[in-house]
């Protein structure tokens, strides 16, 4: 199998690099070949502009009008957008580490996402959902949530779980584009966590990600539509 991590976090000694180098661990020991993307580390833009591509249209286009373009005639995305298309091609498996900011991703992961998931390489007006271009990939987020699981229920402060905050991404983005999406792993309470409950927390992610290959908890998969 094929995987390509993905993190966002400017501190190698947070959770979310924990998280993201306990899957490494597990996937390498498995002897699965596994990419790397450290988006903090790779100093990644996040803001789409024309310099995205080798070469811009005559005529005004919208920016995804241009992906399409280049998607299309071969023209040539940028080299760091290049280089993340390549790895998302080879992947079976996608996985997204980032803590949850403003009940979303960081901008640098919107970015990427922005950048990399263009028109033409991802989905096109044709191929979208189920005949999604990244159909039969698969996808995993996870994140990290400084307040307790209470406070993301009906009764609770935020009135929804991190995955209804998270819909946008989960069913809008990576279903949209045909992924088979795995339920996220969320673990909540991280400002108030002893260590002890970190590396249980930690246990748990590394026992998911072995039996990964054999998992059948999506909250999206294309594979059994018709």
């Amino acid at each position: 199998m094929n995987v390509l991590l993905i993190s966002a976090h400017d501190d190698n000694a947070s959770f979310v690099a924990a998280l993201q180098y306990s899957a490494l661990s597990v996937f390498e020991r498995a002897g699965h070949q596994v990419s790397v993307t450290d988006l903090h580390a790779q100093q990644f833009n996040p803001v789409a502009g024309k310099l995205d591509f080798t070469t811009t249209s005559v005529e005004h286009a919208n920016y995804m009008f241009n992906q399409q373009r280049a998607s299309n005639t071969g023209s040539g995305f940028s080299p760091d957008i290049e280089s993340e298309m390549q790895k998302l091609k080879a992947a079976d498996l996608v996985i997204f580490h980032f803590p949850l900011w403003w009940s979303s991703t960081p901008a640098v992961v919107k970015g990427w996402i922005d950048r990399v998931l263009a028109s033409g390489f991802a989905w096109s007006p044709d191929n979208k959902y189920g005949n999604g271009l990244m159909r039969g990939k698969k996808a995993l987020i996870v994140t990290s949530v400084g307040d307790p699981q209470s406070f993301y229920s009906p009764d609770g402060i935020h009135k929804a779980s991190v995955p209804q905050h998270l819909y946008w991404l989960t069913h809008g983005t990576l279903a949209f584009c045909g992924f088979d999406v795995f339920s996220p792993q969320v673990i909540h309470n991280i400002t108030a966590a002893s260590q002890e409950d970190l590396e249980q927390e930690l246990e748990k992610y590394r026992t998911r990600l072995a039996g990964i290959e054999n998992e059948q908890d999506y909250i999206y998969k294309h594979a059994s539509e018709g």
